[in-house]
């Protein structure tokens, strides 16, 4: 099996700007190049326009073909310079012409496309998903629409970074439950949901109170059978907007060195891993959430999926819930009995370590192709 030892990597959502730029390019272009001995980075490349990917239309982005020209030059220049084991990137369709990968892997150089929406969004990748090398994503639903492409697969979990997941075990639990995400109108109606039933969440995140600097745009009107991914249905989002002044409490964002310590304040960290798909209707699947908190040790609770179920040991590693009745109840347990709480944190961290990290995924990377 031939290893991956020097790679060019491209993750257009570590050249944005706001928090998930720094997690993404903590956990993807941080994370490889501790893992790997050398690792090229795109120089010179704006991918500001290309995101937030929900609100891209459909079809390539207005820079697409530059890119596409300018990222080419620089992959032929690394190989030439010391070769290439490979591409390793994260990108939609709109991102980069499917051209360049094929003229990529003639080149000799393979090229792994890491997504992470397949459930609800293969259409926004699946023209990548015929040319790549390896396709690699971890929702085990989608398995049947990477198939049908023809292409060799990979479906393993997210890679972090462990440098970037101090760990965060609650010794003393200031909250009982705890949320850290943007809101989303499901997140807005799940967090509306557990407080009825007596769990309410502490939140941070962006976006939950809006200033005079960051006014609210109005969106234009939807045709019919317009993709519901983006805008949902009018009764959810009227509902969900009525009721999250009621749930946001002290939502605040949380500055980068803020995170840990906000963990570890909590008995429980929620998950709310939902994605609409273009009917509008939500679907669970694992999210970079569902590796990343348990990676900080944090006693984690989320949203029941195979996904999950394979990356973890439930009830040992991270709790799952089906229903929010039941995921208040397990809050209430975990709030009864702190030390199993706190074990099960632990031993999330100690499986995300041993298998979820760089290290271990690139060996599975290599193997796949």
């Amino acid at each position: 099996m031939a290893s991956l030892k020097r790679v060019f990597a491209l993750a257009p959502d570590c050249h944005t700007v706001g928090r998930y730029q720094r997690v993404w390019r903590r956990h993807f272009y941080d994370g490889l190049q501790a893992a790997l001995p050398s690792v090229v980075l795109p120089v010179g490349v704006d991918f500001g326009w290309a995101r937030p990917a929900p609100q891209m239309p459909p079809g390539p982005s207005p820079n697409r073909e530059a890119i596409s020209e300018r990222l080419w030059d620089q992959i032929q220049a690394a190989h030439v310079q010391g070769g290439l084991d490979g591409v390793i990137s994260y990108c939609f369709t709109a991102d980069v012409n499917p051209a360049l990968i094929e003229r990529t892997v003639e080149l000799g150089v393979p090229w792994i496309n890491f997504f992470c929406d397949s459930t609800y969004a293969f259409d926004r990748v699946e023209a990548l998903a015929r040319v790549t090398s390896l396709n690699w994503f971890p929702e085990r639903a989608a398995m049947p629409s990477y198939r049908a492409v023809g292409r060799p697969v990979l479906c393993r979990p997210y890679a972090v970074h462990p440098a970037a997941l101090p760990e965060a075990v609650c010794e003393t639990a200031e909250h009982a439950l705890g949320f850290v995400g943007a809101p989303t109108g499901n997140r807005v109606l799940r967090l509306a949901g557990l407080l009825l039933f007596g769990s309410r969440a502490e939140v941070r995140g962006e976006g939950w109170r809006h200033t005079k600097a960051a006014p609210r745009l109005r969106r234009p009107p939807q045709p019919p059978g317009a993709d519901r991914r983006v805008h949902g249905r009018l009764g959810e989002r009227i509902l969900a907007r009525a009721l999250r002044p009621l749930v946001r409490g002290q939502g605040r964002p949380l500055a980068d060195d803020e995170v840990a310590p906000f963990l570890s304040r909590c008995r429980v960290v929620l998950g709310l891993n939902e994605g609409r798909d273009v009917q509008g209707i939500y679907r669970s699947y694992l999210k970079l959430r569902d590796v990343e908190f348990p990676g900080y040790g944090c006693c984690y609770l989320t949203q029941d999926n195979e996904d999950i179920r394979h990356a973890f040991e439930v009830g040992r590693e991270v709790l799952t819930f089906s229903h929010l009745g039941e995921a208040a109840s397990l809050v209430r347990r975990s709030v009864r009995y702190p030390e199993a709480a706190r074990a099960m944190g632990q031993a999330a961290r100690r499986r995300v370590l041993a298998e979820h990290t760089w290290a271990a995924r690139l060996v599975e990377l290599a193997r796949a192709l």
